[in-house]
């Protein structure tokens, strides 16, 4: 494993250091978690995005009704 130094804000520091307690984990266990799961956040984030722009290359775009149907489910679940 390699180690890295990092400086965190005074409220933020504590806050990984009050929910690694709660958890019953050390703070590195904690910090190594997230960042991992940021890491696997943005690598599907990055290849949604760009299955999109190849689509959008193909001339694939998303009907009239597929666009009111996500718009009324993203609305449904805002204000559930």
């Amino acid at each position: 494993m390699t180690g890295i130094s990092l400086n965190l804000p005074e409220d933020l520091s504590n806050s990984l250091a009050d929910l690694a307690k709660t958890n019953g984990q050390s703070v590195n266990y904690l910090a190594v978690d997230v960042v991992r799961d940021y890491i696997e956040h943005e690598r599907t984030l990055t290849a949604q995005f760009e299955l999109a722009v190849e689509e959008v290359d193909q001339g694939i775009f998303a009907t009239d009704d597929q666009v009111a149907a996500m718009r009324a489910r993203r609305w449904s679940r805002s204000t559930g």
